[in-house]
């Protein structure tokens, strides 16, 4: 068989009045959609981080939170009766007198995950800063001859570390006594009540429901909601709460299943559609008219 170039069979079709109509070119397949990745979800997190590390509202609010626990444990140092159990506060550490927004918005430009090994490195560096107001607090409620119990869910083999960070920054009573961490169970109910058999706990702080003791530990959102309906005239009282919109319990909750904790399950993608469908929105019925401009 005679083979010609493709320059000469169009000379020899051209010469024997044969016309060719192009065909388009077509992908023998669709071209598939870029994954979503995890530098994408990460930094849905910049507003948040923005926000804890420069605004004047959030330090607004670590000052109140902070004012309102030192007056509720003046007012208990006041009352203190002989033969009465001793005085403590229990708080979580990490966003209630820790500042780990560093470590967040290192993540942010990142294709990596939140992860064990790299939180490790982080809590044994010791380098996380005082919340707005924190060191004051505790070192007043010190003075004040009350117990201070950090309920944090870092592990016990993080305390060395956290303990360097605790005294570098002037957090008082940073020992072994006080300092009752993660040990099997994430849950803080345990430690919760073991505090309360030998103290009488003023205040509960932190930024995570299951920071205070009303039985929140993975339980779904509705439920969560309703636990915190149910104890409404505690806060601001017995419980002090801070703002963390960059990661907590309140993030898993958003998959409303049986199985709470799925969500870590989830692809990158599939976490940023379940966090969209979360949210209820509002959307004009058409263009502002020429010459307004919208404004809040």
């Amino acid at each position: 068989m005679k083979f010609f170039s493709k320059k000469k069979s169009l000379l020899i079709a051209a010469a024997m009045g044969v016309s060719f109509i192009a065909a388009p070119l077509t992908p023998s397949f669709a071209a598939e959609k870029p994954a979503y990745t995890q530098e994408q979800l990460n930094d849905q997190m910049v507003m948040a981080v923005a926000w804890m590390q420069n605004s004047a509202e959030y330090r607004e609010l670590c000052y109140q939170a902070y004012n309102v626990a030192l007056d509720r444990v003046k007012a208990a140092v006041a009352n203190h009766k002989k033969g009465d159990k001793p005085l403590a506060i229990v708080l979580d550490a990490d966003e209630t007198v820790l500042d780990n927004s560093a470590f967040e918005a290192g993540l942010i430009g990142t294709d990596n995950a939140y992860n064990g090994k790299d939180w490790n490195e982080w809590c044994n560096a010791a380098e996380a800063l005082a919340m707005p107001g924190a060191a004051e607090y505790l070192q007043a409620v010190d003075k004040l001859g009350v117990d201070i119990f950090y309920a944090s869910n870092r592990s016990m083999a993080q305390v060395p570390g956290s303990m360097k960070n605790f005294k570098k920054i002037g957090f008082p009573q940073a020992d072994a006594k006080h300092m009752i961490f993660k040990d099997t169970s994430s849950n803080k109910m345990g430690r919760f009540e073991q505090v309360m058999k030998d103290y009488d706990v003023v205040v509960f702080m932190g930024d995570n429901t299951g920071d205070l003791p009303i039985n929140s530990y993975h339980k779904s959102q509705q439920e969560r909601n309703a636990l915190v309906d149910q104890h409404k005239d505690e806060f601001g009282k017995r419980f002090i709460v801070f703002p963390n919109p960059s990661y907590g319990d309140w993030e898993p909750a958003l998959k409303q299943d049986d199985k709470f904790g799925s969500y870590w399950g989830l692809t990158a993608e599939q976490k940023s559609e379940l966090r969209k469908k979360s949210l209820r929105g509002w959307q004009p019925k058409g263009d502002a008219k020429d010459g307004v401009k919208a404004t809040r």
